[in-house]
């Protein structure tokens, strides 16, 4: 998977459009849709991701995704990630993941602006959404107006419905509700995966501790068991959230590990002192 910060797409494309904060089910789901149709058209297949997020850009400076985008980066390159939720075990990659700038002029464009921006910048021949999805300034653009639009352009407009798992809506707002609650078994039924942060390994004061971006979503304060994976190893802890994150692996060193990558899956709360 090729990562696009700077320009635009290279070539001709399939292409979902979103903010993909989660990668939930849902989101596995769409984005395995594009692979699939990239596939069958030979074309690329595209995510494109608004960079920052439109909440921070609109209005929430303070607003903490639930993956920063270092962790989306290692979740799309997973090979096997799509495999929640397809009956194969090929692994899929996207071709790229694609952040678009945003900003408040962004914001505004008028929808039919904004088409033009994803049918002839982007290089859209089929672009694939939910059928909730709008966009435009004011949010006033609709599936409807999409496929109109597309169609001037030579294009396709691919929309997905809304899916639920155990009456839940799979959404983020929903996965977020849930680990904010404490439900982080429930909230890995909708993620496909168990929630985690990523850090780094850094030497303070002489004590080597695993640093989380300070813009970070994280369950509430608690003590939890967890993961953590470090150069490969899948190692078993306990993960207090507090002021800080501080993790306990029993019989591990990190001496030596200084600036490695380090992934803590937050498994279930435990009660405090365990």
């Amino acid at each position: 998977m090729t990562i696009i910060n700077n320009g635009h797409v290279p070539q001709a494309c399939v292409l979902a459009i979103g903010k993909f904060e989660g990668i939930h089910l849902g989101h596995q789901t769409l984005l395995a849709e594009v692979i699939r149709q990239a596939g069958v058209l030979g074309l690329a297949s595209v995510a494109m991701v608004f960079d920052p997020h439109p909440y921070i850009c609109l209005g929430d400076p303070w607003y903490k995704p639930l993956f920063s985008n270092n962790e989306r980066n290692h979740l799309l390159e997973d090979d096997y990630l799509f495999n929640n939720v397809l009956e194969q075990t090929t692994p899929l990659e996207l071709d790229y993941l694609y952040y678009c700038p945003f900003d408040k002029n962004f914001a505004s464009l008028p929808p039919k602006d904004f088409c033009k921006f994803l049918f002839v910048d982007c290089k859209a021949k089929l672009v694939i959404v939910g059928e909730n999805y709008r966009f435009g300034k004011n949010r006033v653009g609709d599936t409807i107006l999409l496929k109109d639009e597309a169609k001037h352009y030579g294009a396709t407009v691919q929309v997905l419905p809304i899916q639920n798992l155990h009456s839940d809506i799979l959404s983020t707002s929903t996965i977020r509700n849930l680990i904010a609650e404490g439900q982080l078994k429930k909230a890995q039924q909708l993620l496909g995966f168990p929630f985690f942060a990523m850090g780094t390994v850094e030497n303070e004061n002489g004590a080597l501790t695993i640093r989380i971006p300070d813009d970070k979503f994280l369950p509430p304060e608690g003590v939890y068991a967890s993961n953590t994976i470090v150069t490969g190893a899948v190692l078993r802890s306990i993960t207090r959230v507090g002021t800080q994150i501080e993790t306990h692996i029993q019989d591990y060193k990190l001496k030596g590990l200084c600036g490695e990558l380090v992934k803590i899956e937050f498994l279930e709360i435990t009660p405090s002192g365990e």
